[in-house]
């Protein structure tokens, strides 16, 4: 909740929150929207305080190496942040490819997708190795020689 309230704290002293002055709309004045401003923060706190323990018993389950989850089980787990990733900036994407800022906005966004989707190979490929390696071998799963 600290983070959303820095975020959007953040976008009104940068003028994200203006919204134009009904009293004056002739002379193009502008006012601070303190509606979008503490709508916003709300909406986004209710989110982090529902999906924020979720997220966490997510990672918890995506690196506890002591827990019976073997690397196929933790996988999913695992994947969650690369496919947030993958879906948000293709969402941004198309919105905001279109705006003022698509010079930068386009290439900033398509660089994080790829990054977000070798990193879900990287943790399939590490799942696939672990799972490999653990797996009993012939001369292991043989009877121990008589004493």
């Amino acid at each position: 909740m600290v983070a959303v309230v820095s975020y959007y704290v953040t976008k009104a002293i940068l003028g994200d929150f203006r919204v134009p002055d009904f009293n004056a709309p002739a002379n193009g004045a502008v006012a601070f929207g303190w509606n979008e401003f503490l709508s916003m923060i709300a909406v986004w706190c209710a989110f982090a305080t529902v999906l924020g323990p979720v997220c966490g018993l997510a990672g918890y389950f995506s690196r506890a190496g002591s827990c019976p989850l073997r690397p196929f089980q933790r996988l999913p787990f695992q994947l969650l942040i690369p496919a947030v990733v993958s879906v948000e900036t293709t969402m941004r994407l198309i919105y905001e490819a279109s705006g003022p800022d698509r010079a930068v906005v386009g290439p900033v966004w398509t660089v994080a997708r790829l990054l977000s989707i070798a990193l879900a190979f990287l943790f399939i490929a590490i799942a696939v190795v672990r799972t490999w390696r653990s797996r009993p071998t012939a001369a292991s799963s043989a009877a121990p020689p008589p004493n």
